[in-house]
């Protein structure tokens, strides 16, 4: 496999360690509800093809999570849901989750491409400031000028955009920056990749988004890990 370089909104460098990570401790079960793109929802299949990009590996994405040891929820989205009604949908599953007595730092929400708005807009809906939300394939700064706008709020919680530098809908996006002075519940880090894969980065369980993702739902989404996780 070829090096990949890593990018982050931040001066600083962070390389995406291949250890494993462990998302339960002492019989407490870590959440991640995993969010797929439009490709997944438009076939209505767990492997669609794509004629750039190849096959989504959905079973697989969910599979190296529950690797990982987190409890996984993936099911594909009915063809005509909107963005909208989906973020409801994790609004209600992750309010469920936190009134059975799941601690908030210990569910996480992964959506990309399309998922990744419907992440975005649950969590502006949510505005709990523990969840923890991982987008990939989306530009962080527009959307959340877009939710501003739309919602009137801006998403909350701990907040890692992945984007990919070859991602033609990304290409324009403007870094990520964080407001000193912002009274926002919103923590957010953003990390760019340069797979070379485009949008189809997001397709398969690479390790270069799967880690930070790994490390943001068990431990920071702000500031990368100064060691490998053990």
């Amino acid at each position: 496999m070829r090096s990949v370089g890593v990018a982050f909104a931040a001066i600083a460098v962070f390389m995406a360690g291949s250890a494993p990570g462990v998302a339960t401790d002492a019989g407490r079960p870590r959440h991640l509800i995993y969010l797929h793109g439009r490709i997944v929802q438009e076939q209505q299949s767990a492997r669609p093809r794509h004629p750039q990009f190849g096959y989504y590996e959905l079973e697989k994405i969910l599979d190296t999570f529950r690797h990982r040891g987190f409890d996984v929820s993936g099911e594909i989205r009915p063809k005509a849901a909107s963005v909208s009604e989906s973020a409801d949908r994790v609004v209600a599953q992750v309010r469920r989750l936190l009134a059975s007595g799941v601690p908030a730092d210990r569910v996480t929400v992964v959506g990309a491409s399309m998922g990744a708005a419907i992440a975005l807009v649950a969590s502006a809906r949510l505005q709990n400031s523990d969840v923890r939300f991982c987008v990939l394939g989306a530009c962080l700064s527009e959307n959340v000028r877009g939710l501003l706008a739309d919602e009137g709020k801006g998403p909350s919680g701990h907040v890692l955009s992945i984007r990919e530098a070859t991602d033609d809908s990304t290409g324009a996006c403007k870094p990520w920056k964080t407001d000193p002075d912002s009274r926002s519940l919103l923590v957010a880090r953003e990390i760019v990749l340069d797979t070379g894969l485009g949008h189809g980065f997001l397709y398969r369980p690479l390790p270069e988004w799967v880690n930070p993702v790994v490390e943001c739902a068990t431990g920071s989404c702000c500031c990368p890990r100064t060691r490998p996780m053990p």
